[in-house]
């Protein structure tokens, strides 16, 4: 990160009403992964302060939610909450989700700290990693559903990926709540096109012959953004419990203690903050395997 875009940063930061997506779009360099990462760092605390404000709506949107969970799904053991964010969401589906270990992942550890620190969940039975939807780090199978609810939204043109990624990890299905591009009036549609929001989901859906249903929703968090529940079916087998991987080989972590995690067949280590892992290929440092043993880290 330069000098210049950390004073963009800090003066977009300091702006009111500012739509970050668009102006780091505008004044800025950067791809579109690290936009809307920064974009959501940048919003930090928004989510937590719209909950505070509608409490009720979010009750009602996640319990339609796990309502669709429970009767396509019943029992469940693990369940990963993609694109997580300030957890106001994740925090009700484990409330409501009896009996089943919750996994919450989001890109933006800035969220994530937000909502774990509001909502007082450190040491609650709930796990949390900082990585990208391209890049799960969990072994193929790890959970028997993943959900997204508006985590694939900004991702237009990345759809593929981000289902290809959701469906390896998962083995039961997948419970996508997104932004629904046919049931839109004229207004969302073109909202969804100003903000680059996913148009295409349900034709990539039936493009990679997924067995899928679709249930438009009753509960909103917006009424500007109306979305649709999509509920994928897979049949595969489960393995017994979620394995934590390197996020660029896929290979497995050997070692996890309070600071880093590390994996011996990849020679990666990634920084643990405030218990968070932080799994994504920029925070990854070479840790060679014929230095292992003068390392003080690996002792």
């Amino acid at each position: 990160m330069n000098h210049s875009l950390i004073k963009l940063l800090n003066k977009l930061k300091s702006k009111k009403k500012t739509n970050f997506q668009l102006s780091l779009k505008k004044f800025s360099k950067l791809d579109k992964t690290k936009i809307i990462n920064f974009a959501y760092d940048l919003q930090a605390g928004n989510y937590i302060r719209d909950w505070e404000k509608k409490r009720q709506a979010y009750r009602s949107f996640s319990e339609e939610i796990i309502k669709v969970i429970n009767e396509n799904f019943g029992k469940l053991s693990y369940l990963l909450d993609c694109g997580c964010g300030e957890l106001t969401n994740t925090n009700l589906l484990k409330k409501g989700i009896k009996n089943t270990k919750v996994y919450g992942l989001d890109f933006s550890f800035n969220r994530i700290l937000a909502g774990i620190k509001y909502f007082n969940l450190k040491n609650k039975n709930l796990n949390f990693v900082c990585a990208t939807l391209k890049n799960i780090p969990f072994k193929d199978n790890s959970f028997e559903i993943s959900v997204t609810m508006h985590a694939i939204e900004p991702n237009n043109g990345e759809e593929e990926q981000i289902i290809k990624e959701l469906s390896r990890v998962s083995s039961r299905g997948l419970v996508l709540i997104e932004p629904d591009y046919k049931l839109a009036d004229i207004k969302q549609k073109q909202r969804m096109k100003k903000y680059g929001y996913t148009q295409k989901l349900e034709k990539i859906l039936i493009k990679k012959n997924f067995k899928y249903k679709k249930i438009p929703m009753k509960n909103f968090l917006s009424f500007k953004n109306k979305s649709s529940i999509y509920i994928i079916s897979l049949n595969k087998k489960k393995i017994k419990c979620p394995i934590m991987v390197e996020p660029i080989t896929k290979k497995s972590i050997n070692l996890i203690n309070s600071n880093y995690v590390y994996s011996k067949t990849s020679s990666l280590i990634y920084p643990i903050i405030e218990g968070v892992p932080i799994l994504k290929k920029e925070f990854a440092m070479l840790l060679p395997k014929n230095k292992i043993k003068k390392n003080v880290l690996l002792k």
